[in-house]
């Protein structure tokens, strides 16, 4: 197996960089990197894709082995805590803010946290999702209630035809 800095001689090779800095060197590393996205998305579909088929079938092979790889975390084993010590398991249990949402919903949530905060503090929280509003309103009203906010989220070289 190459190592990443074989891959990267590979690709430089094939794919100089005309110079050491500036707008070329950007342009190339651009080009460079919007190609290995591409390339990286095919590349862990194919590979979902052979692992799974490996799996359907059973292959098996004396060169390779399908092995998983696993992060170990730790689970708190709810009912032994509560055994031990009531108060304490209900000092702590609780459950994800994205489970309450899904349970009670995006406005039961609000109304509580408003009423721990008040209405002044809540304001700075406070956030109405673009889509559901485009669904209750006609359009001229969504457009006069709405404005479009550009965000940089990255950069794009791109060649100037002269």
């Amino acid at each position: 197996m190459k190592t990443p800095q074989e891959y990267l001689d590979i690709i430089q090779e094939a794919h100089p960089c005309p110079v050491e800095y500036g707008f070329e060197r950007a342009a190339w590393l651009y080009e460079t990197r919007e190609a290995l996205r591409w390339v990286l998305d095919f590349v862990e579909l194919e590979f979902k894709h052979q692992v799974a088929d490996i799996q359907d079938r059973g292959v098996t092979s004396e060169k390779y082995c399908l092995c998983g790889k696993f992060r170990n975390y730790t689970r708190v084993n709810l009912e032994a805590l509560h055994q031990y010590n009531v108060e304490l398991f209900e000092s702590l249990v609780h459950i994800k803010a994205t489970d309450a949402e899904r349970i009670i919903g995006r406005r039961v949530l609000y109304e509580e946290a408003k009423g721990i905060l008040g209405d002044l503090d809540i304001r700075q929280y406070q956030t109405v999702n673009a889509t559901e509003l485009s669904k209750v309103v006609p359009s001229h009203v969504y457009e006069r209630l709405t404005e479009k906010e550009e965000r940089l989220m990255d950069y794009v070289i791109e060649e100037v035809a002269v």
